[in-house]
């Protein structure tokens, strides 16, 4: 077999197996920086009408461990990417929610909660309150 014969085949060999490797270590890349996001449970206002849903979030060896909590209008679903966060803590502690009216409710964690990473007081009209 001739040399330039030789040459052709190696080329048409190598275009497919570098495509590939690439589109394996992109897969690869792409699950080490993934978060998994587990929905805990959801606390229901005296009405029905809104949900406190707390989630445990877990991003791999780079990011720490959260839990986070969101309000959510009932019949909406609940998604990690669309849907705001109005506190996330370090660590997967369990929350403790007491909704003292349609617009106001209370957050606690057991145990008590060693790093914010966010507290905001409000969450569209409802107020917020920590203990």
């Amino acid at each position: 077999m001739s040399r330039r014969r030789w040459i052709g085949i190696v080329v048409a060999l190598a275009v497919p197996v570098g495509f590939l490797c690439v589109v394996l270590i992109d897969n690869v890349m792409h699950e080490f920086g993934a978060c998994r996001v587990v929905r805990q449970r959801a606390f229901a206002s005296p009405s029905g009408s809104q949900l406190v849903v707390v989630v445990w979030k877990t991003c791999g060896a780079t990011v720490p461990d959260s839990t986070q909590a969101s309000i959510v209008a009932r019949g909406r679903t609940f998604s990690p990417e669309s849907t705001p966060t109005f506190v996330s803590v370090r660590g997967h502690l369990d929350v403790v929610v007491a909704w003292n009216s349609e617009r106001a409710v209370r957050i606690g964690f057991i145990p008590e909660a060693a790093q914010i990473d966010k507290r905001d007081q409000r969450a569209g009209d409802i107020t917020i309150n920590y203990e």
